[in-house]
């Protein structure tokens, strides 16, 4: 086998999206959409490497977040540093948190509507859960979890 550099050897699995601009990882993919590519003895992140290619070292504790919200995108101009707070903050101003923007009742899949959530927190102590799951076709650990504020905050 010939010597390629890191670069090239990037560059090789890759295509162009003239329409995005995005350079599109065309390699391994692993579940959560990110390519993979062997480097240094390990399996990193395809766009981590691209990163550390273009610019060095990523520092400890940061993430390299991607501004096309394309997942197996390359493009170092499309990337950029940030810590775990800045990533979860720009995937919230993006609309692409779990559920998206949609909370509670407006949610597609949602079972409970907002006066579901009232009664099932006036019903905490006054009947046992699994009666109050039952009368609303959800688990008990579900009621439970809306009568101790971990989920249906918002409500």
């Amino acid at each position: 086998m010939t010597n390629i550099t890191p670069l090239a050897r990037l560059l090789r699995k890759t295509r162009p999206e003239p329409a995005t601009g995005c350079i599109v990882w065309t390699g391994y993919v692993c579940r959560s959409g990110y390519g993979k590519i062997w480097y240094t003895g390990k399996n990193p992140l395809a766009h981590r490497v691209a990163w550390e290619l273009a610019h060095g070292p990523i520092p400890a504790g940061l993430h390299v977040c991607h501004r096309c919200d394309n997942r197996p995108c390359v493009n170092v101009d499309h990337l950029f540093l940030g810590t775990n707070a800045d990533n979860m903050a720009d995937r919230n101003a993006k609309g692409r948190a779990r559920g998206g923007s949609m909370r509670g009742e407006a949610h597609p899949f949602a079972k409970l509507t907002n006066a579901d959530v009232a009664a099932i927190r006036a019903a905490r102590g006054v009947e046992k859960g699994r009666e109050t799951a039952s009368r609303f076709g959800v688990s008990p650990s579900r009621v439970s979890m809306i009568q101790t504020g971990k989920v249906w905050v918002h409500a």
